[in-house]
């Protein structure tokens, strides 16, 4: 958020200003959980300022419930936030489930995509490498981004500006294009099982354990910060971790 380079908090410069579920921007820092599926306890729990993005604290929460329970995991559930391309190819080259529903797919519609066709629409021929429009046309490769490791396939803007599905197709006055990373039989395999049956079962059973898991901490008190500097709320994270531990367990942890 542009503001957070502007301004620094005197009291707590540690925590960032951010609005949350469309309420008023306010200084806040997040809590990132795991929880187990099976005993609902927390396996591993961190706290960033207010403005760090979900998606990139997967690999770390993965290692934290690794090191912290001396297990593996085998399946990750998590909503769209999650669904990066970045963390379904750590999840296929971690051997892990990854059952996220697409960030792509769930932006989808919105904004300038609003009456747009999906990148689904358009078909991939290997043996020429093109892609071939809903309208027959094909996108062909033009250039390499080195930094999203994706190729650029396009269609030329006199194809495009003359065809009469442009504007179900594109807003774009030099044509339509799509991208195609590097990895993308891999990724597709990773979001046709996050699409799968099992995996729409897992996030219905999530939204209910992330539910009782942040009502519990409300109910114990920890819905609002009670000290200023990131290190004081990491130990409050730790505490209400622990509380719910032993509330859930029925045993006096360590």
């Amino acid at each position: 958020m542009s503001v957070n380079r502007r301004y620094v908090s005197r009291t707590d410069p540690d925590a960032t200003v951010t609005r949350h579920s469309g309420g008023k921007p306010k200084l806040r820092y997040k809590t990132h959980r795991v929880v187990d599926r099976r005993h609902e306890v927390i396996t591993a729990t961190k706290v960033t300022a207010g403005r760090v993005d979900d998606g990139e604290m997967l690999e770390e929460m993965v290692q934290r419930t690794q090191e912290n329970t001396r297990g593996e995991v085998k399946t990750v559930v998590a909503d769209s936030r999650y669904g990066s391309t970045k963390n379904y190819l750590y999840c296929h080259d971690a051997g892990i489930k990854a059952h996220i529903p697409s960030l792509e797919k769930t932006q989808r519609g919105s904004g300038r995509q609003r009456g747009i066709f999906g990148r689904e629409e358009f078909v991939y021929d290997e043996g020429r490498d093109v892609y071939v429009c809903p309208g027959g046309q094909e996108l062909k490769r033009r250039m390499y981004n080195r930094k999203r490791n994706t190729y650029e396939y396009k269609a030329s803007a006199g194809v495009c500006g003359g065809c009469s599905l442009r504007g179900r197709c594109t807003r774009a006055k030099d044509g339509r294009s799509v991208k195609r990373h590097v990895r993308q039989e891999e990724l597709d395999v990773m979001r046709a099982v996050a699409g799968s049956v099992e995996a729409k079962r897992d996030l219905k059973t999530r939204q209910h354990l992330s539910e009782r898991s942040f009502a519990r901490s409300t109910r114990y008190g920890y819905k609002r910060a009670r000290w200023r500097r990131l290190w004081r709320m990491e130990i409050q994270d730790y505490l209400v971790a622990a509380v719910q531990n032993y509330h859930d367990t029925g045993e006096s942890g360590g």
